[in-house]
């Protein structure tokens, strides 16, 4: 009946009031990754943002204690490692431009060494421009497929690199542009997902409500989830937030 009568007043308060620049490689702001990884593996995405052309790129990495990239075969180039250009007789091409990785993933870098050519004033002869480049804008580069340590909880990736690229007869490009971008990974559900199904429903409402009333008998994952606006103390008004999240979904 408690539980009831706290949902009911929460729909009723909540209807009552109207219920970075670019030039960058990162695997994002944050990750979460779910708990069922945890003790296995887990692959992060990351993604290239530019606005200038480049040929060349390095980054410096720093993995948090607990997560450790796979040894063997733990990185795979994505679709943005594909480069389209132009040879000297106008055929379009595709170059796969290679990852180089040093021991443990310590840095990670890509060079593009074949050259491009356009015809620039339509006389039918395809003069070279300079080495095929990453035009500007967002690409997908590689995935890291990480170990995530059983106690592992939080920390950060840090990714510490340049973005360079040689002479280019088409236009501007980013020569020694440096950048520094860290990512917080964390080990949990979504907040609000009481169960884990990486889903918020009422199902989710009710355990929430439950949680607060009995919270010894959820674990932490659902402790924490119950923090629906992540302040750090789980109470109604994270009942009240989530519930305004379904209803204006």
């Amino acid at each position: 009946m408690k539980k009831l009568q706290i949902l009911a007043a929460t729909i009723a308060a909540l209807v009552s009031i109207n219920c970075v620049g670019a030039n960058f490689i990162t695997f994002g702001d944050s990750v979460r990754i779910p708990p069922r990884y945890s003790d296995g593996y887990y692959k992060m995405t990351a993604v290239m943002d530019i606005d200038g052309m480049i040929d060349d790129w390095s980054i410096n990495t720093t993995f948090p204690e607990g997560i450790t990239p796979k040894l063997v075969s733990g990185i795979t180039p994505l679709e943005g490692m594909t480069v389209s250009y132009t040879d000297r007789y106008g055929n379009e091409q595709t170059y796969e431009a290679p990852l180089q990785v040093s021991a443990s993933y310590g840095t990670i870098s890509s060079h593009i060494s074949v050259q491009g050519y356009w015809d620039y004033d339509g006389d039918g002869w395809f003069d070279p421009y300079g080495t095929a480049k990453w035009l500007p804008g967002n690409y997908q580069m590689f995935s890291l497929n990480f170990f995530i340590g059983p106690d592992f909880r939080n920390g950060y990736i840090i990714f510490d690199g340049m973005l360079t690229a040689g002479p280019d007869q088409r236009g501007a490009v980013l020569q020694g542009v440096r950048f520094y971008r860290s990512t917080y990974v964390w080990v949990g559900y979504m907040p609000g997902d009481m169960n884990g199904d990486d889903r918020l429903t009422i199902a989710d409402v009710t355990m929430m409500i439950d949680c607060l009333l009995n919270p010894a008998e959820f674990d932490i994952w659902q402790q924490q989830a119950a923090d629906y606006n992540c302040d750090g103390t789980a109470t109604i008004g994270d009942v009240s937030r989530l519930i305004g999240h379904m209803l204006n979904r």
